[in-house]
């Protein structure tokens, strides 16, 4: 809080929370088998050139439909989807052993197919990065005593460095430089005895010693390997810290390095690993001076950028010490385990891993499986979309279905049910122009796509409030059967959609907009409601994020209703509510009767809302009653 001792003015910039923004609500899902494209991973793609470039185009033998209902997408009014591949093919791979009994890499084609099988991975051994020598430094000493060692002059002295470890030939004690002032050389610790005479060295490498200093140090940090080599005898070990020239090992060193002058040179030498990956139809990629720490600048996650194939810690890390964990060198080998996709084997777990993938996308708004409309997949597209709570189900009708009876689409509806209406059935299929056909020739497509596009159009031309209804398919030219009045009413209660030809209109329509809820829970009866409910929930589940942690108080309380209250009151302005003032169409409670004592002391702050949704005229009703002079027509 701040402090006012002098009278003025001040001024104080108070942080505002801001409105609350409507998050999307047609970002569609597509979930099926592809030419092409990686498996259940979903991709983000904004029109049908895009997902041809991804996914290739329509799979004919035997025909499958992702294709033609993303193509329907977008041609009805969609701009987003994100498709995920699902299928039996599989990425060829190769994992890479270390130099002890693990693995250290695992090397993976991006492209899934028996084409990654000819794909080849070499390692070497990197050349040497760097090389330097272990620092030494020798001097005669005039006198030494307590922590300072006095040496002939201030030149010989310079050739120390602090945190040098010396000792005085002769002797087997070891002490630390602290620092250098002109020819005496001040100690960490005082020395053991008195020595009139003598020469000060850097004392041996000894084992268990972890830091020394290089003469320099070009090329080398942390995270690099290095060889310790002296006259045969040698080790390998990773720099964990280097600075100012002083090297820290991650580990002791294991043998003796004598560093009198006369002696040969202690060589460091710095190198890595290089990874060189082949295939017939590209050049060959060569990756130097990879590194398996993350610390250093040539990490192999960070550097690595193939192609053909990615390059990733295997499931069971190597544990192996660094820097054992390295790949072992091999020569060029091939990957393998690429696999082709059948699609006649494609079955449920596949779409499920597909649905799962979905987890992870936090912008999806409705989900459409057109391939599948058996009740173990279209229950397990509801179940997400209730679990995720911000997503919608498109469900097809089965092919050729009839309205009633043995094997019927009320039979299919049945099974169905979502207790608060996160799915809608559509049916029955829709008969577009088939667009590999060079006469005109149509063909029979299950109609969730075209849909889905249509939720995108209405949204965007009228709002999420609209229910997506009497609304032309664009890109139908016939429906798989007509269906009549009486037809269309028992399938409408029980909650299927019916896509109707009227006479006088050319294309098909969609002339339904009621979810897969129970009859007994009419507030989610309609598409529009649910849809709605969910783009104000998640607004405003984003748009007060900024209450977390804040004081729970009544400051709090107010900016939340008031944050709130202006967001619902331009989702009524918008049609999207009904009343005919703002306090009709909704309310927001915070107060201390919501959050007394107890619930504060739990971290909490509740928020009651109630919204008065609008529902379609899905009946309008016209009474005609007899009055003296003539008639009169009211509308209800």
């Amino acid at each position: 809080m701040a402090t006012y001792k002098t009278p003025a003015v001040y001024i104080e910039e108070q942080p505002a929370t801001g409105p609350i923004t409507g998050v999307g609500t047609s970002t569609a899902a597509f979930v099926g088998p592809a030419l092409s494209g990686p498996i259940a991973v979903p991709t983000k793609i904004t029109n049908w050139s895009q997902f041809k470039q991804n996914f290739g185009s329509y799979i004919n033998a035997p025909r499958r439909y992702m294709a033609y209902a993303v193509e329907g997408f977008f041609r009805n009014g969609g701009t987003v989807a994100y498709i995920v591949r699902v299928g039996t093919a599989a990425r060829a791979f190769i994992e890479l052993n270390d130099r002890g009994s693990g693995k250290a890499l695992r090397i993976e084609a991006k492209e899934d197919g028996t084409a990654g099988n000819l794909l080849t991975v070499e390692v070497q051994d990197a050349q040497i990065v760097t090389t330097a020598t272990a620092a030494r430094a020798e001097a005669t000493v005039d006198d030494a005593a307590n922590n300072k060692i006095t040496v002939t002059s201030a030149i010989d002295a310079s050739t120390f460095r602090p945190g040098d470890e010396v000792t005085i030939q002769g002797t087997t004690e070891r002490v630390t430089i602290d620092r250098i002032r002109d020819a005496d050389v001040f100690l960490v610790s005082n020395l053991a005895g008195s020595h009139s005479s003598g020469t000060l060295r850097i004392a041996d490498l000894v084992p268990g010693q972890k830091t020394f200093r290089v003469s320099n140090g070009n090329g080398l940090e942390a995270g690099s390997v290095i060889q310790i080599d002296q006259s045969g005898t040698n080790e390998d070990r990773v720099v964990d810290a280097f600075t100012a020239n002083f090297i820290t090992l991650n580990l002791g060193l294991t043998n003796t390095y004598t560093m009198q002058v006369s002696d040969a040179d202690v060589g460091i030498e710095s190198y890595e690993f290089t990874l060189i990956v082949a295939g017939p139809s590209q050049p060959d990629e060569t990756f130097e001076e990879l590194s398996m720490d993350s610390r250093h600048s040539h990490y192999f996650a960070k550097t690595f950028d193939s192609v053909s194939t990615t390059a990733r810690l295997p499931d069971v890390p190597s544990l192996e010490v660094p820097p054992d964990n390295r790949p072992a060198v091999i020569v060029a080998t091939s990957l393998a385990g690429g696999l082709a996709d059948d699609l006649s084997v494609i079955g449920a777990s596949h779409y499920s891993t597909g649905i799962e993938a979905l987890t992870r996308v936090d912008d999806v708004n409705i989900l459409c499986i057109p391939d599948r409309q058996d009740a173990t997949v279209q229950q397990e597209m509801i179940t997400h979309c209730e679990l995720m709570g911000d997503r919608f189900a498109v469900l097809d009708s089965a092919r050729n279905a009839p309205p009633f009876g043995l094997g019927s689409v009320i039979e299919q509806r049945a099974s169905l049910e979502s207790q608060r209406g996160y799915a809608a059935l559509y049916y029955p299929w829709i008969s577009i122009s088939d667009p590999q056909s060079g006469n005109g020739d149509l063909l029979m497509i299950p109609p969730s796509g075209n849909v889905a596009g249509i939720y995108a159009r209405s949204d965007t031309q009228r709002g999420v409030h609209k229910a997506p209804a009497n609304e032309m398919i664009n890109g139908a030219l016939k429906l798989e059967r007509q269906l009549t009045d009486s037809e269309h009413g028992e399938l409408n209660i029980e909650g299927i959609n019916v896509l109707r030809v009227f006479p006088g209109r050319a294309r098909p329509m969609v002339w339904g907009a009621r979810t897969t809820a129970p009859a007994a829970e009419a507030p989610w009866r309609y598409v529009n409601v649910r849809r709605l409910l969910l783009y104000i929930e998640e607004s405003i589940e984003e748009g007060i994020r900024w209450a977390v942690f804040e004081p729970n108080d009544l400051a709090l309380w107010e900016k939340l209703k008031r944050t709130i209250g202006e967001f619902l009151t331009r989702v009524w302005r918008d049609g999207g509510l009904f009343g005919a003032t703002a306090e009709q169409a909704f309310y927001v409670k915070c107060d201390e009767e919501l959050n007394p004592a107890p619930v504060r002391a739990l971290g909490q702050v509740i928020v009651e809302i109630g919204v008065a949704p609008v529902r379609p005229a899905e009946f309008v009703i016209i009474r005609i009653g007899q009055w003296e002079g003539g008639s009169e027509v009211t509308e209800s």
